[in-house]
């Protein structure tokens, strides 16, 4: 009778202590990376983006050929105070026409960005990957140094979108 007790002392700690045991071992993460801006220039709508961004450049580029002299004479200090009028009148005309064609892409651009996103999570959890990320950012905020090969998934994304 006195055995009955132990073994259930045993099987009690021993169900309480293996959550604790499964939550503590050292798990293998997969961490991938995408070139970001190669899967949006990928999307098939991405036509849209560049024709919008066409549009823009036109409408914006004489605006920046004015704005380059008044700049560079405000710069040197031989601007009078017409030319820096000048040219704070002609900043906020190119901010504002800058910002009307932000908003006109932002909407195009958004469910591209949203696709891309599902795209890569579908082809990270296929893959087995449990993080994904950018490698342009991890690059220039040196958190990674190194990336084999094996951990780019940008084609296999892009196979993906064009699905």
């Amino acid at each position: 009778m006195k055995r009955f007790p132990l073994v259930a002392l045993a099987l009690a700690l021993g169900a309480l202590l293996t959550p604790m045991l499964a939550q503590n071992r050292n798990v293998a993460t997969r961490l991938g990376f995408v070139d970001a801006d190669a899967l949006v220039q990928a999307h098939p709508d991405y036509k849209k983006v560049q024709d919008l961004q066409a549009q823009a450049r036109k409408e914006l580029a004489p605006l920046e050929e004015k704005l380059k002299p008044l700049d560079q004479k405000i710069r040197s200090g031989q601007a009078t105070a017409k030319e820096r009028q000048d040219y704070e009148a002609l900043l906020k005309t190119y901010q504002d026409t800058l910002k009307k064609w932000q908003d006109r892409q932002n909407p195009v651009l958004r469910p591209i960005l949203e696709e891309v996103d599902q795209a890569i999570a579908k082809v990270a959890k296929a893959q087995g990957f449990a993080v994904v990320m950018s490698r342009q950012v991890a690059a220039q905020s040196g958190l990674v140094v190194y990336a084999g090969e094996d951990t780019d998934l940008t084609q296999a994304v892009i196979k993906e979108l064009k699905k």
